[in-house]
């Protein structure tokens, strides 16, 4: 996410002691099934094996990656992940290498004046530490297993400075459509409800709501008749028990001509626009105000255009992002590559992703690589349409005019 042009208008942060800037956000675009969630997943488990390797993945279990499965060779083959970031204004670089069963290499690097310092290095079991770590380090050291990070362990043992390091992963967040849908947990704090009025919703507050199950079952679409059963006890009669009522649950107050002037719904009455706005703000807010990572796998599904580059927009303006936050986020709402849409992506904010030829593995290039794109004057949106950057569908016309000329096998007309 380093910036290769100058963006004033942007909320970019300036890597210590270095001329480079980083962007605050980075959109991917490709076709369905090239890669595009593939690459979310992988910097996601980067991320859960430095917060949960050392205490949840167990000494016995196979380590949980996914390796590339359509070729013998890389199914084999070590996984490696290397993330640099900035910390505590500090430049780090983190990486480590793995196979299915262990840890083959680890290291952490820092750049505390401008040149390159070891925290440590390791190789199998055998790990050596710089003289810039200070603290315990020798005795956490001997509590890693093979297939467990140190720094996963030197955080979970208290290692005050590598506690520290891991603590930017911590803060990091992910989300995809799957984790849109659901029934809101508890109360809804009434920034929550700015955020959905500023999305236009319709929504003016919240409220804590008991309905019988009958209503319940009818707000998911379900009809018939229903009873009510009582447990039975040991005789297998009817327990003198009262039968349990749904526990009140969370629903959001709408404007309404009523004498209230509001009117609430069923969380399943909510459009899938409103649940995953609801969704998407509040983590957006939690990241911008602790300047950190969120990434969204499939960003716009269900999203007005006109909100999705809202919610970009979030990110890109100084004033919403003081601490440099970074979004990046996959999809295929090309309208933000247009050069007239409100907080659109710059050129190098764009990344693409094809399959290649033969095995389909992803290849991942900015669209910088077409250095003749220039900001705010060439039609990106459209060139890529066109297919000018590559990165999108094939469509094979021959296929579906063999499936229509074709009789049907089982006789349906």
């Amino acid at each position: 996410m380093v910036a290769l042009d100058d963006h004033p208008e942007l909320a970019t942060t300036e890597v210590p002691l270095s001329k480079d800037r980083v962007l605050p956000v980075a959109g991917i675009f490709g076709p369905n099934a090239s890669g595009k969630s593939n690459l979310i997943k992988a910097m996601s488990f980067g991320r859960n094996a430095v917060i949960e390797s050392h205490q949840h993945w167990l000494p016995e279990d196979p380590i949980p990656r996914w390796p590339f499965r359509l070729d013998d060779e890389s199914r084999d083959a070590p996984s490696e992940f290397v993330f640099e970031f900035i910390h505590h204004q500090v430049r780090y670089e983190y990486g480590f290498s793995l196979n299915d069963m262990a840890i083959l290499e680890e290291w952490l690097f820092s750049w505390p004046k401008g040149r390159r310092s070891v925290l440590f290095e390791r190789t199998g079991m055998n790990i050596s530490f710089g003289a810039s770590l200070t603290g315990q380090k020798a005795a956490i050291a001997d509590l890693v297993r093979e297939n467990s990070l140190f720094l996963s362990a030197a955080a979970a043992n208290n290692q005050s400075h590598l506690r520290s390091v891991a603590t930017w992963f911590s803060r990091w967040r992910r989300t995809t459509s799957a984790h849109i849908v659901g029934q809101p947990n508890g109360s809804v704090d009434e920034e929550t409800i700015k955020l959905l009025r500023y999305a236009d919703t319709g929504v003016i507050g919240s409220t804590m709501v008991e309905r019988s199950a009958e209503e319940i079952a009818l707000s998911l679409g379900r009809s018939g008749r229903f009873r009510t059963r009582r447990p039975l006890n040991d005789q297998g009669t009817p327990d003198d028990e009262p039968v349990r009522k749904p526990p009140p649950t969370v629903e959001l107050i709408h404007e309404a001509r009523t004498e209230s002037g509001g009117v609430s719904l069923p969380w399943a009455w909510e459009s899938s626009g409103t649940q995953m706005w609801f969704r998407l703000a509040r983590t957006a807010v939690f990241c911008l105000r602790e300047g950190a990572v969120l990434t969204i796998d499939d960003l716009g599904g269900d999203l007005h255009p006109l909100l999705t580059a809202q919610l970009v927009g979030l990110f890109q303006d100084r004033e919403t992002n003081p601490h440099g936050a970074q979004l990046i986020f996959t999809g295929h709402d090309v309208n933000l590559l247009g050069r007239h849409v409100e907080h659109r992506l710059r050129r190098d904010q764009i990344w693409l992703t094809e399959k290649s030829p033969g095995i389909g593995a992803t290849k991942t290039y900015p669209l910088t690589e077409y250095g003749r794109v220039r900001d705010g004057v060439d039609d990106v949106e459209g060139r890529y349409l066109q297919g000018r950057y590559g990165a999108v569908p094939f469509f094979d016309r021959s296929l579906i005019t063999e499936l229509i000329e074709e009789p049907s096998d089982n006789g349906a007309q």
